[in-house]
Protein backbone atom coordinates (compact mmCIF):
# COMPACT_ATOMS: atom_id res chain seq x y z
CA UNK A 1 0.00 0.00 0.00
CA UNK A 2 1.58 3.65 -1.07
CA UNK A 3 2.38 5.98 2.48
CA UNK A 4 3.18 9.47 2.06
CA UNK A 5 5.98 11.01 4.94
CA UNK A 6 3.91 13.61 6.50
CA UNK A 7 5.36 16.18 9.08
CA UNK A 8 3.31 15.44 12.48
CA UNK A 9 2.55 19.42 12.60
CA UNK A 10 1.14 19.21 8.88
CA UNK A 11 -0.88 16.23 10.37
CA UNK A 12 -1.44 18.02 13.64
CA UNK A 13 -2.97 20.99 11.66
CA UNK A 14 -5.03 18.56 9.54
CA UNK A 15 -7.09 17.35 12.83
CA UNK A 16 -7.03 20.54 14.57
CA UNK A 17 -8.89 21.97 11.43
CA UNK A 18 -11.43 19.09 10.98
CA UNK A 19 -12.36 18.28 13.93
CA UNK A 20 -12.76 22.32 15.23
CA UNK A 21 -15.13 22.12 12.36
CA UNK A 22 -17.94 19.83 14.69
CA UNK A 23 -16.99 22.24 17.86
CA UNK A 24 -14.37 20.50 19.43
CA UNK A 25 -11.73 22.53 21.59
CA UNK A 26 -8.56 23.76 19.75
CA UNK A 27 -6.70 22.30 22.96
CA UNK A 28 -8.66 18.89 23.01
CA UNK A 29 -8.61 18.75 19.14
CA UNK A 30 -4.52 19.10 20.02
CA UNK A 31 -4.69 15.73 22.17
CA UNK A 32 -6.69 13.78 20.02
CA UNK A 33 -4.05 14.73 17.07
CA UNK A 34 -0.93 13.76 19.48
CA UNK A 35 -2.41 10.60 20.45
CA UNK A 36 -2.61 9.36 16.56
CA UNK A 37 0.41 10.51 15.87
CA UNK A 38 2.00 9.23 18.70
CA UNK A 39 0.32 5.87 17.82
CA UNK A 40 1.57 6.14 13.81
CA UNK A 41 4.85 6.76 14.80
CA UNK A 42 5.44 4.00 17.22
CA UNK A 43 4.19 1.50 14.18
CA UNK A 44 0.83 1.06 15.46
CA UNK A 45 -1.43 2.35 12.59
CA UNK A 46 -4.37 0.55 13.26
CA UNK A 47 -4.46 3.42 16.50
CA UNK A 48 -3.15 5.84 14.49
CA UNK A 49 -4.92 8.55 11.65
CA UNK A 50 -7.28 5.65 10.04
CA UNK A 51 -9.38 6.34 13.67
CA UNK A 52 -9.93 9.92 12.75
CA UNK A 53 -12.73 9.89 9.67
CA UNK A 54 -14.63 7.43 12.00
CA UNK A 55 -14.50 9.74 14.96
CA UNK A 56 -15.58 12.71 12.48
CA UNK A 57 -18.31 10.35 11.73
CA UNK A 58 -19.88 10.21 15.00
CA UNK A 59 -19.24 13.93 15.79
CA UNK A 60 -21.24 14.42 12.93
CA UNK A 61 -24.20 11.93 13.90
CA UNK A 62 -24.41 14.00 17.22
CA UNK A 63 -23.23 10.54 19.03
CA UNK A 64 -19.80 12.50 20.62
CA UNK A 65 -20.21 14.97 22.61
CA UNK A 66 -17.74 17.76 21.49
CA UNK A 67 -17.17 19.54 24.66
CA UNK A 68 -18.17 17.12 27.64
CA UNK A 69 -18.66 18.76 31.85
CA UNK A 70 -16.33 15.33 32.98
CA UNK A 71 -17.48 14.55 36.27
CA UNK A 72 -15.24 12.85 38.63
CA UNK A 73 -16.32 11.54 42.09
CA UNK A 74 -13.62 10.33 44.96
CA UNK A 75 -14.28 7.49 47.13
CA UNK A 76 -11.02 6.93 49.07
CA UNK A 77 -8.36 6.03 46.60
CA UNK A 78 -10.93 5.02 44.28
CA UNK A 79 -12.23 7.78 41.32
CA UNK A 80 -15.49 6.95 39.60
CA UNK A 81 -15.27 9.26 36.07
CA UNK A 82 -18.40 10.04 34.52
CA UNK A 83 -16.90 11.21 31.07
CA UNK A 84 -20.22 12.97 29.39
CA UNK A 85 -19.90 10.94 26.63
CA UNK A 86 -17.00 13.37 25.20
CA UNK A 87 -14.21 11.80 22.46
CA UNK A 88 -12.19 8.88 24.49
CA UNK A 89 -8.84 11.07 24.63
CA UNK A 90 -10.57 13.96 26.56
CA UNK A 91 -12.03 11.46 28.88
CA UNK A 92 -9.30 8.91 29.13
CA UNK A 93 -6.51 11.85 29.94
CA UNK A 94 -8.02 13.49 32.22
CA UNK A 95 -9.28 10.34 34.51
CA UNK A 96 -5.37 9.49 34.01
CA UNK A 97 -4.39 13.24 35.50
CA UNK A 98 -6.88 12.76 38.60
CA UNK A 99 -5.75 9.12 39.06
CA UNK A 100 -1.84 10.42 39.49
CA UNK A 101 -3.00 13.23 41.36
CA UNK A 102 -4.70 11.11 44.01
CA UNK A 103 -1.51 8.47 43.51
CA UNK A 104 0.73 11.47 44.94
CA UNK A 105 -1.37 11.67 47.86
CA UNK A 106 -1.99 8.04 48.69
CA UNK A 107 0.64 6.23 46.74
CA UNK A 108 -1.90 4.63 44.24
CA UNK A 109 -5.07 5.15 43.00
CA UNK A 110 -7.71 3.42 40.46
CA UNK A 111 -10.11 5.50 38.36
CA UNK A 112 -13.53 3.55 37.10
CA UNK A 113 -14.89 5.77 33.78
CA UNK A 114 -18.28 5.50 31.70
CA UNK A 115 -19.83 7.29 29.68
CA UNK A 116 -16.47 7.56 27.08
CA UNK A 117 -15.71 6.55 23.46
CA UNK A 118 -12.94 4.83 21.71
CA UNK A 119 -9.26 6.78 23.21
CA UNK A 120 -6.81 5.22 20.80
CA UNK A 121 -4.16 3.07 21.72
CA UNK A 122 -3.85 2.53 25.23
CA UNK A 123 -0.10 2.56 25.77
CA UNK A 124 -0.31 6.29 25.16
CA UNK A 125 -1.69 6.44 28.92
CA UNK A 126 0.15 3.94 30.99
CA UNK A 127 3.68 4.96 29.01
CA UNK A 128 2.93 8.55 29.42
CA UNK A 129 2.32 7.65 33.49
CA UNK A 130 5.44 5.74 33.09
CA UNK A 131 7.69 8.28 32.55
CA UNK A 132 6.79 10.68 35.54
CA UNK A 133 7.94 7.63 37.79
CA UNK A 134 4.52 5.66 38.23
CA UNK A 135 3.36 2.02 37.20
CA UNK A 136 0.19 2.06 35.70
CA UNK A 137 -2.32 -0.55 34.26
CA UNK A 138 -4.80 0.77 31.95
CA UNK A 139 -8.13 -1.44 29.96
CA UNK A 140 -11.17 -0.76 28.11
CA UNK A 141 -13.90 -2.61 26.79
CA UNK A 142 -14.97 -1.58 23.14
CA UNK A 143 -18.25 -2.40 20.56
CA UNK A 144 -18.90 -6.20 20.51
CA UNK A 145 -16.85 -8.12 17.98
CA UNK A 146 -15.67 -11.35 19.32
CA UNK A 147 -17.94 -13.99 20.31
CA UNK A 148 -18.00 -16.09 24.19
CA UNK A 149 -15.11 -18.81 23.66
CA UNK A 150 -16.78 -21.45 21.77
CA UNK A 151 -19.59 -19.36 20.57
CA UNK A 152 -20.49 -17.53 17.01
CA UNK A 153 -22.16 -14.67 18.19
CA UNK A 154 -19.76 -11.23 18.72
CA UNK A 155 -20.65 -10.18 22.69
CA UNK A 156 -17.72 -8.68 23.67
CA UNK A 157 -15.26 -6.24 22.74
CA UNK A 158 -11.08 -6.53 22.36
CA UNK A 159 -10.62 -5.01 25.18
CA UNK A 160 -7.36 -4.32 25.72
CA UNK A 161 -5.49 -3.54 28.89
CA UNK A 162 -1.39 -1.58 28.67
CA UNK A 163 0.92 -2.06 31.91
CA UNK A 164 3.90 0.65 31.67
CA UNK A 165 6.71 0.60 34.04
CA UNK A 166 9.91 3.50 33.79
CA UNK A 167 12.40 1.57 32.50
CA UNK A 168 16.27 3.81 32.73
CA UNK A 169 17.63 3.32 29.16
CA UNK A 170 14.72 1.74 28.06
CA UNK A 171 12.63 4.82 28.23
CA UNK A 172 9.90 1.96 29.71
CA UNK A 173 8.48 -1.11 29.76
CA UNK A 174 5.14 -0.96 28.14
CA UNK A 175 2.93 -3.92 26.78
CA UNK A 176 0.05 -3.24 24.82
CA UNK A 177 -2.63 -6.03 23.52
CA UNK A 178 -5.68 -6.44 22.66
CA UNK A 179 -7.45 -9.72 24.54
CA UNK A 180 -8.36 -10.93 20.78
CA UNK A 181 -5.75 -12.67 19.15
CA UNK A 182 -5.31 -9.81 16.95
CA UNK A 183 -7.05 -5.77 17.51
CA UNK A 184 -10.04 -5.21 15.29
CA UNK A 185 -8.14 -1.99 13.90
CA UNK A 186 -5.33 -4.23 13.20
CA UNK A 187 -7.74 -6.57 10.78
CA UNK A 188 -8.84 -3.57 9.00
CA UNK A 189 -5.50 -2.64 8.30
CA UNK A 190 -5.41 -5.95 6.65
CA UNK A 191 -8.38 -5.42 4.89
CA UNK A 192 -7.54 -1.88 3.07
CA UNK A 193 -3.96 -3.36 2.34
CA UNK A 194 -5.40 -6.18 0.54
CA UNK A 195 -3.45 -8.53 2.84
CA UNK A 196 -4.71 -12.04 4.20
CA UNK A 197 -4.50 -12.66 8.11
CA UNK A 198 -2.98 -15.28 9.80
CA UNK A 199 -4.87 -18.28 10.66
CA UNK A 200 -6.29 -17.84 14.11
CA UNK A 201 -7.05 -14.42 14.56
CA UNK A 202 -10.93 -14.52 13.21
CA UNK A 203 -13.89 -16.41 12.12
CA UNK A 204 -16.33 -15.75 9.12
CA UNK A 205 -19.76 -14.96 9.95
CA UNK A 206 -20.50 -18.87 9.67
CA UNK A 207 -18.16 -19.61 12.17
CA UNK A 208 -15.04 -21.00 10.35
CA UNK A 209 -11.77 -20.34 10.59
CA UNK A 210 -10.87 -17.59 7.80
CA UNK A 211 -7.99 -15.93 6.38
CA UNK A 212 -10.19 -13.28 4.20
CA UNK A 213 -9.55 -10.12 6.32
CA UNK A 214 -12.83 -8.49 4.91
CA UNK A 215 -14.76 -11.79 6.06
CA UNK A 216 -13.22 -11.72 9.29
CA UNK A 217 -14.56 -7.79 9.58
CA UNK A 218 -17.90 -9.15 8.89
CA UNK A 219 -17.52 -11.99 10.95
CA UNK A 220 -15.89 -12.16 14.71
CA UNK A 221 -12.54 -12.20 16.53
CA UNK A 222 -11.29 -15.19 18.10
CA UNK A 223 -9.63 -14.72 21.56
CA UNK A 224 -5.73 -14.24 22.71
CA UNK A 225 -4.67 -17.74 23.94
CA UNK A 226 -7.97 -19.49 23.40
CA UNK A 227 -9.84 -19.57 27.02
CA UNK A 228 -7.35 -17.33 28.78
CA UNK A 229 -7.95 -14.70 26.28
CA UNK A 230 -12.38 -14.82 26.53
CA UNK A 231 -11.62 -14.66 30.53
CA UNK A 232 -9.51 -11.68 30.09
CA UNK A 233 -11.71 -9.99 28.12
CA UNK A 234 -14.53 -10.69 30.37
CA UNK A 235 -12.51 -9.26 33.55
CA UNK A 236 -12.25 -6.23 31.58
CA UNK A 237 -15.91 -5.90 31.19
CA UNK A 238 -16.70 -6.04 34.52
CA UNK A 239 -13.81 -3.69 35.75
CA UNK A 240 -15.39 -1.31 33.15
CA UNK A 241 -18.51 -1.51 33.25
CA UNK A 242 -20.81 -2.62 36.26
CA UNK A 243 -17.94 -0.98 38.64
CA UNK A 244 -18.00 2.23 36.47
CA UNK A 245 -21.80 2.46 36.13
CA UNK A 246 -21.47 1.48 32.89
CA UNK A 247 -22.34 -0.65 29.75
CA UNK A 248 -20.95 -4.26 28.91
CA UNK A 249 -19.56 -4.80 25.58
CA UNK A 250 -22.49 -6.19 24.15
CA UNK A 251 -24.48 -3.31 24.95
CA UNK A 252 -21.95 -1.08 23.68
CA UNK A 253 -21.74 0.25 20.40
CA UNK A 254 -18.82 0.07 17.93
CA UNK A 255 -17.23 3.29 16.49
CA UNK A 256 -17.78 1.97 12.92
CA UNK A 257 -21.07 2.41 11.32
CA UNK A 258 -22.83 2.80 14.38
CA UNK A 259 -26.33 4.88 15.07
CA UNK A 260 -25.88 4.64 18.98
CA UNK A 261 -24.57 6.72 21.47
CA UNK A 262 -20.83 4.02 22.45
CA UNK A 263 -20.86 3.80 25.80
CA UNK A 264 -17.67 2.77 26.39
CA UNK A 265 -15.46 2.07 29.73
CA UNK A 266 -12.14 2.44 30.98
CA UNK A 267 -10.16 1.47 34.15
CA UNK A 268 -6.67 3.16 35.24
CA UNK A 269 -4.77 1.89 38.11
CA UNK A 270 -1.44 4.27 38.83
CA UNK A 271 1.03 4.10 41.66
CA UNK A 272 3.95 6.28 42.54
CA UNK A 273 6.73 4.10 42.96
CA UNK A 274 8.70 6.92 44.84
CA UNK A 275 5.93 5.66 47.54
CA UNK A 276 7.61 2.35 47.61
CA UNK A 277 11.11 2.94 46.99
CA UNK A 278 13.66 5.18 45.29
CA UNK A 279 12.76 5.59 41.77
CA UNK A 280 16.28 5.95 40.44
CA UNK A 281 16.54 2.30 42.56
CA UNK A 282 13.88 0.75 41.13
CA UNK A 283 15.10 1.87 36.82
CA UNK A 284 18.51 0.83 38.04
CA UNK A 285 17.19 -2.41 38.61
CA UNK A 286 14.54 -3.45 36.11
CA UNK A 287 17.66 -1.85 33.12
CA UNK A 288 19.58 -4.64 34.84
CA UNK A 289 17.15 -7.49 34.27
CA UNK A 290 16.22 -6.12 30.99
CA UNK A 291 19.83 -6.24 30.12
CA UNK A 292 20.11 -9.74 31.43
CA UNK A 293 17.12 -11.04 29.67
CA UNK A 294 18.19 -9.69 26.47
CA UNK A 295 21.62 -11.06 26.98
CA UNK A 296 20.07 -14.83 27.01
CA UNK A 297 20.68 -17.53 25.22
CA UNK A 298 18.92 -16.93 21.40
CA UNK A 299 17.20 -19.78 20.06
CA UNK A 300 18.12 -20.59 16.50
CA UNK A 301 17.62 -17.94 13.69
CA UNK A 302 16.49 -15.09 16.73
CA UNK A 303 18.36 -11.83 16.31
CA UNK A 304 17.34 -10.03 19.63
CA UNK A 305 15.61 -10.50 22.95
CA UNK A 306 13.08 -7.68 22.55
CA UNK A 307 11.19 -6.04 25.81
CA UNK A 308 8.04 -5.28 25.58
CA UNK A 309 7.38 -1.64 24.18
CA UNK A 310 11.54 -1.66 22.68
CA UNK A 311 10.20 -2.05 18.93
CA UNK A 312 7.60 0.93 19.38
CA UNK A 313 10.23 3.58 21.20
CA UNK A 314 12.13 2.66 18.76
CA UNK A 315 10.37 3.30 15.59
CA UNK A 316 8.93 6.68 17.38
CA UNK A 317 12.89 8.12 17.86
CA UNK A 318 13.03 7.22 14.32
CA UNK A 319 10.07 8.62 12.84
CA UNK A 320 11.51 12.16 14.19
CA UNK A 321 9.17 14.81 12.89
CA UNK A 322 7.47 12.67 10.35
CA UNK A 323 5.58 9.96 10.16
CA UNK A 324 4.16 6.96 7.19
CA UNK A 325 0.56 7.48 7.04
CA UNK A 326 -1.23 5.34 4.32
CA UNK A 327 -1.81 7.60 1.08
CA UNK A 328 -6.02 6.17 1.04
CA UNK A 329 -6.25 7.44 4.86
CA UNK A 330 -5.25 11.08 3.98
CA UNK A 331 -7.46 11.18 1.05
CA UNK A 332 -10.15 10.32 3.26
CA UNK A 333 -9.03 12.99 5.50
CA UNK A 334 -8.66 15.50 2.30
CA UNK A 335 -12.29 14.45 1.64
CA UNK A 336 -13.93 15.23 4.58
CA UNK A 337 -12.09 18.33 5.27
CA UNK A 338 -13.26 19.52 1.56
CA UNK A 339 -16.64 18.18 2.47
CA UNK A 340 -19.63 20.66 0.82
CA UNK A 341 -16.50 22.42 -0.87
CA UNK A 342 -13.33 24.34 -0.68
CA UNK A 343 -10.56 25.45 -1.37
CA UNK A 344 -8.04 23.67 0.48
CA UNK A 345 -8.48 20.31 -1.10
Amino acid sequence: MAKLRMNKSELREMAVKLLSRYSVPEEDAVVVADSLIDADARGISSHGFMRLVPYIDRLKKGLVNPKPEIRTERIGCLLRVDGDNGLGQIVGLSALKSCMELADELGGAFAFIRSSNHYGALGYYTRLAARRGYAAFATSNAGPSMPPYGGMEPMLGTNPFSISFPGGKYGDFTIDAATSAAAKGKIRVYAREGKEIPLGWAMDADGNDTTDAEKAVLGGLLPMGWHKGYGLAMATDLLTGPLSGGKFSCESESMYGGSAVAGTGHFFWVVRIDKLMDEKLFEARAEAWFDTLKASPKRPGVDEILIPGEIENRLFEKAGDAVEIPKSVIEDIKRALCEGGCSEC
